[in-house]
């Protein structure tokens, strides 16, 4: 696609484990076909698989990173379209007539007038950035009579003509006839800050979908050892009813514990099931034998909490974030409508000049005045009427001032109030979503700081568990405890474990949407978007010439 050469982005990645030297790079780019597909990414009935490799796997793989991308290309192809009202134009027409008349008079030179007629023009012209238009146009014409009175015949016309329009109000200025080709241009940016946020999204959504998926194999690990408990109790319980030291209701009960237990494994195994096909999806996986490999986590839910600071937070948010980013390039958006709509409600005065030569040349016939008859002939053709042309022997030139308007304009009047209205609504949504920032960033840092402390909850929680079993199972060999109260125990002791993954799992998703908030989490992980090759300036020459723009002479009411 030759247009591709306008508009390739390069996202530029390096996946970084805190702590770790020789970070790997990865080019991942942003231009639509890029994405890896049709290939087994789990050809093995086990994949093992640290954050850093699902990131890089959904990033190569992700579906819809590559349907961004492709929205990405249509802007950015949309930029050429805006640009394309300053194309050179070309335009060529030929037409060839005869016509065969009764005279009507004897001025006529023939009782029947017979005419043929060829003409072949051409014309060239662009618009200019002022909103001008300029055009050179050939014209040429070759008719032939059968009438006395002609004395070139067949004659030949030619002219050669240049012509410059320009409006002096409506339509004026470099700003007013760029502004599609800015609002292309701005399009084109919110559709790359779309695709950064999407990044962000699914870089996210991997992080919490791995983090779900270490958590539900833990949980898994945490039901067997609950089982494994509940077997062991089971078997003293039935060598204690051999003794006689528990009566044989004891046993019926531990078993009813450990069918229970088997159907929370039962329950843990399909959740594991769902939080793996939930990650492979994000990973881009498509092959049905993929989704039957098991996906194994190798990275930790330990985490040391850090301290954050709220109002460095939120300063880097609102230089960083790209929905910040989205709302203020959509404000200028509004403004180029709002420039096009002031340009509308002037007046139309348009000025117009040409100027040109004009050749004639052909078979030149004299006749005796008083008879008629032909006494010379001199033969002429083309080349006569284009020397003249090349000599410069006739000039003509013209000029026009034209004034249009419509009275009451009410139409463009309501369109600018419109714009107007649109532009305060659009600085107003840019302030809601600064409010909407802050409170974001200030509910990520809550939800940090109280994920923090409850994992040190968790843990103690857990750990005096862990010691009020071990003191319980003691009194239960001593025959002084039962067999529901260590069952009891035994299930808060369960309670105590899934309760502390779960802290850790919301510490860690806690984190990334602390930094999703901040707009960080790209320089986290090492993620750069770089435009490698940038979107070419179209038609910017005489742009920056303040007197040439609508906007230097005009001032917007407030």
């Amino acid at each position: 696609m030759a247009g591709n050469r306008f508009f390739p982005l390069v996202l530029l990645a390096v996946f970084a484990i805190p702590g770790s030297a020789g970070a790997q790079q990865q080019a991942v780019e942003t231009t639509s076909g890029t994405q890896v597909r049709g290939q087994r990414l789990a050809p093995e009935r086990q994949l093992t698989l640290s954050l850093r490799e699902a990131t890089e796997m959904a990033l190569k793989h992700n579906i819809n990173l590559e349907i961004s991308r492709l929205s990405l290309a249509s802007a950015s192809q949309g930029v050429l379209a805006a640009s394309g009202v300053f194309d050179p134009f070309v335009r060529v027409d030929f037409s060839e007539s005869s016509s065969e008349s009764p005279a009507t008079n004897q001025l006529v030179g023939a009782q029947v007038n017979k005419q043929d007629r060829r003409t072949f023009n051409l014309n060239l012209g662009t618009l200019l950035p002022t909103g001008g238009q300029a055009t050179v146009g050939w014209t040429n014409t070759r008719s032939k009579t059968n009438s006395t009175f002609f004395f070139l015949n067949p004659s030949y016309n030619s002219g050669l003509t240049f012509s410059v329009s320009q409006p002096l109000l409506r339509s004026f200025g470099t700003d007013v006839n760029r502004a599609r080709i800015e609002i292309a241009r701005k399009n084109r940016h919110l559709s790359l800050l779309d695709f950064e946020r999407l990044v962000i999204t699914t870089l996210q959504q991997v992080e919490s979908a791995y983090w779900n998926l270490v958590y539900a194999r833990e949980n898994l690990k945490v039901k067997q050892q609950s089982l494994k408990l509940a077997q062991d109790l089971l078997e003293q319980t039935r060598i204690r009813v051999r003794v006689g030291t528990s009566a044989p209701i004891d046993i019926v009960q531990s078993e009813a514990t450990v069918a229970a237990r088997e159907q929370d494994i039962i329950i843990a195994e399909n959740a594991v099931q769902a939080a793996a096909d939930n990650l492979k999806i994000l990973l881009g996986f498509e092959d049905p034998q993929d989704f039957l490999a098991e996906i194994v986590p190798t990275d930790s839910l330990q985490a040391v909490p850090e301290p954050v600071d709220f109002q460095k937070a939120v300063q880097t948010a609102l230089e960083r974030r790209p929905e910040l980013k989205a709302k203020q390039v959509q404000s200028e958006i509004v403004e180029q409508n709002l420039l096009l709509a002031r340009s509308a409600l002037l007046p139309q005065l348009d000025w117009g000049v040409n100027y040109g030569f004009v050749g004639v040349g052909g078979t030149f016939t004299q006749r005796d005045s008083r008879t008629g008859q032909i006494v010379a002939v001199i033969p002429g053709n083309w080349d006569d009427a284009l020397k003249q042309i090349r000599d410069r022997d006739y000039a003509q030139w013209s000029t026009t001032l034209t004034f249009s308007y419509s009275l009451g304009n009410n139409q463009a009047k309501a369109q600018l109030a419109q714009r107007r209205f649109e532009l305060a609504a659009a600085q107003q949504a840019l302030a809601a979503q600064r409010q909407s920032v802050i409170a974001e960033v200030r509910a990520a840092v809550r939800n940090l700081e109280a994920s923090a402390k409850a994992i040190a909850a968790a843990v103690k929680a857990r750990e005096l568990a862990e010691r009020n079993l071990e003191a319980e199972l003691k009194k239960f060999e001593n025959g002084m405890s039962t067999n529901y109260q260590v069952l009891k125990i035994q299930e808060d002791l369960a309670a105590a474990q899934v309760a502390e993954l779960q802290a850790r799992v919301a510490y860690r998703q806690s984190m990334v949407a602390y930094q999703v908030a901040v707009g960080t989490l790209l320089d986290t992980m090492g993620i750069q978007l770089a435009d490698t090759v940038p979107e070419p300036e179209v038609h910017t020459y005489w742009k920056d010439v303040p007197f040439l723009q609508l906007s230097h002479w005009t001032s917007e009411e407030r």
